[in-house]
C-alpha cells in the first residue's frame, strides 16, 4: 500500500507546537525559587571570603607579603549558564596563589578550615581524580569545589593559561566553557530551558553521571548550545523536538563542535561520543563513556525521538518522555556493590574514592563479555551496623559468560587501592559484591521502577529500533 501523506495547516502545528511548549514549561521546568538563588549567591559569597582568608593564612605561613597571596572562587557548569535547577549543585573553582599547593595547601589546610565552618557537611575528598576536588555541602547546597593554581587571576590571559600546570589547566576548563557558550548561543533564556530539559529527561532516564560511564553536565550543555545556535527562531518544544531528532542520528565518528570548522584537535582513543569544548586551542570533553553505557545513550536518544517526532499527535504526553528508567523491570541481574566503613565521614571519603575507579569495574566486565546499566541511585544496607551505601547495576549478558564475582571482586579492589590514597582510605573500609535477582532488590528501588505513566505510552509510539552498531547514521 503506498503510504499515505498528511498535510496539515500551519496554523494547527503552530496550536499543537504552543500546547506542547506551554505544558514543557508548565510540568518539567524545574525553575529554581527566587529565595533558592539568593541562598545560592550567600553560598558563593561566603565561600569566596573564606578562601581570601585561607590565602592570608598561606602567605603567613610561607612568609611572603600578602599582596602575592590573592584568591578567589569563580563558578561555572548549570548554575553560571543560568540552566540550574533546585536540586543542583553549585561548580566552583578555588583560584589560589602559586604559593598555595593543590596537595597541601587544598586538601589539608583548605579542607580543615571547611570542615571547622558550621555550614559545611559531608565533606569528601578526591584527590588523584582527573581533576582533583572536594565535595561537601554548604547550608545544605552540594558543591563540587576544584583548585587552579595562577600566578594572577586573569582567566583569559593566553600567556599566563600557557604556564599552568596540567591539572590546574583542566580545572580552569569549566570556566574557559562557560564563558564561551554565552556568547555563542543566540538567545540565553531559550539555551537555559532547553538545558533544564534535557538534564532532566537525562537524570530520569539513567544517562547523567559522568563516573558512570554516561553524560556530564557539559556534555549536556554543548549539545544544548548546538542545538540552539542552528535554530535561533525555535521555540522550545522545537528546540527539544529537534535535539533528538538531531543526535539520535548523527554520525558519531563527526565531533560535535559549537565552532563549525574543521579542527586538527586529535580524536581521544576510544572515544565513543567526541564532542569538542568551544575554547582556545581546540580540545575535547574527557569522557567515561563505554560501548555499553554509550548504547544505552543512544537507545535513549532514539526513544526521545520515536516519541517526540509526530507533532500533531494529541494524545502526547511529555510524563512519557520523562518517565523514570525501569531498571527493576528491565534487567533480570544485577551486581550489587555494597561500601562501608566506621565512621559517615571515612564512608564519604571511600565512596568517593571508588566511584571514581568505576568505569574500570565497568571495562572489566565488558572484557569477560558482559554490559552494564549502573543506576546512580544509593541505598543503605540495613544488614550491616556500619554506615553504608549500596549500588546496583543492571546486567546484560551478551554472552554465555558466568561471572566470577570473587574474581571480581579481588581485581577491582586492587585497582582501588594500587596507590597510597587508596591503600589509605581503604585501611578500615569494606567492598562487597555479589549477584542478585530483581526480586531481591529493595523495595524502594523497586517502586521506582515501576511507573505509572509507561503502561499508557501507545504503543505505536514505540516503534523505533534500537540502534545495532556504533557510528549512527549521517549526522
Amino acid at each position: 500500500m503506498a503510504p499515505i501523506l498528511l498535510h496539515l495547516h500551519p496554523a494547527f502545528l503552530a496550536q499543537m507546537d504552543s500546547r506542547r511548549t506551554t505544558s514543557l514549561l508548565q510540568d518539567e521546568g524545574g525553575i529554581p525559587s527566587p529565595e533558592a538563588d539568593k541562598k545560592r549567591e550567600q553560598v558563593i559569597r561566603k565561600l569566596s571570603k573564606i578562601v581570601m582568608d585561607w590565602a592570608k593564612v598561606v602567605a603567613y605561613e610561607q612568609r611572603v607579603p600578602p599582596r602575592r597571596a590573592t584568591a578567589t572562587v569563580l563558578t561555572y557548569g548549570s548554575y553560571t549558564l543560568g540552566a540550574h535547577g533546585p536540586e543542583s549543585d553549585i561548580d566552583a573553582l578555588c583560584v589560589g596563589p602559586c604559593i598555595a599547593t593543590l596537595q597541601y595547601h587544598f586538601f589539608i589546610v583548605l579542607r580543615q578550615i571547611l570542615e571547622d565552618r558550621p555550614e559545611v557537611s559531608e565533606l569528601q575528598t578526591v584527590e588523584s581524580a582527573k581533576v582533583p576536588l572536594m565535595r561537601f555541602r554548604f547550608s545544605g547546597i552540594s558543591v563540587d569545589f576544584t583548585y587552579a593554581q595562577l600566578p594572577a587571576i586573569i582567566t583569559y590571559n593566553p600567556h599566563l593559561l600557557q604556564k599552568l600546570d596540567s591539572r590546574s589547566w583542566r580545572s580552569l576548563s569549566g570556566v574557559r566553557v562557560n564563558e564561551q557558550i554565552v556568547q555563542l548561543v543566540p538567545n540565553a533564556q531559550k539555551f537555559q530551558i532547553l538545558l533544564r530539559c534535557i538534564k532532566l529527561w537525562a537524570k530520569r532516564r539513567g544517562i547523567h553521571c559522568h563516573l558512570l560511564g554516561f553524560f556530564a553536565g557539559i556534555h549536556l550543555a554543548i549539545l544544548a548550545a548546538y542545538v540552539c545556535q542552528r535554530y535561533p527562531y525555535g521555540t522550545i518544544n522545537g528546540l527539544f523536538t529537534i535535539f533528538f531528532d538531531i543526535f539520535a542520528h548523527w554520525n558519531w565518528q563527526i565531533p560535535v563542535s559549537l565552532h563549525g570548522q574543521p579542527t586538527n584537535c586529535r580524536r581521544p582513543n576510544g572515544s565513543f561520543m567526541p564532542i569538542l569544548l568551544p575554547c582556545t586551542p581546540p580540545e575535547f570533553c574527557t569522557s567515561n563513556m563505554t560501548k555499553g553505557t554509550f548504547k544505552k545513550i543512544r537507545e535513549e536518544l532514539m526513544r526521545g525521538y520515536a516519541l517526540t517526532k509526530e507533532p500533531w499527535r494529541h494524545d502526547f504526553e511529555w510524563v512519557w518522555l520523562f518517565a523514570p528508567f525501569p531498571y527493576a523491570t528491565k534487567y533480570e541481574e544485577f551486581l550489587r556493590i555494597a561500601l562501608c566503613a566506621p565512621t559517615s565521614e571515612e564512608l564519604r571519603d571511600w565512596a568517593g574514592w571508588v566511584k571514581s575507579r568505576f568505569r574500570n569495574l565497568i571495562l572489566k566486565l565488558e572484557s569477560i563479555g558482559v554490559e552494564c546499566d549502573p543506576d546512580s541511585t544509593e541505598e543503605v544496607d540495613h544488614t550491616v551496623f556500619e554506615p553504608s551505601i549500596v549500588c546496583h547495576w543492571g546486567l546484560i549478558y551478551k554472552t554465555s559468560t558466568h561471572i566470577d564475582i570473587s574474581s571480581l571482586g579481588e581485581d577491582f579492589m586492587k585497582d582501588v587501592i594500587n596507590d597510597v590514597y587508596g591503600k589509605v582510605k581503604g585501611t578500615h573500609s569494606k567492598l562487597t559484591m555479589s549477584i542478585v535477582r530483581s526480586s531481591q532488590l529493595p523495595k524502594s528501588l523497586y517502586s521506582h521502577s515501576h511507573s505509572v505513566y509507561t503502561p499508557y505510552i501507545p504503543q505505536y509510539m514505540l516503534g523505533y529500533q534500537t540502534p545495532t552498531d556504533y557510528s549512527g547514521a549521517a549526522g
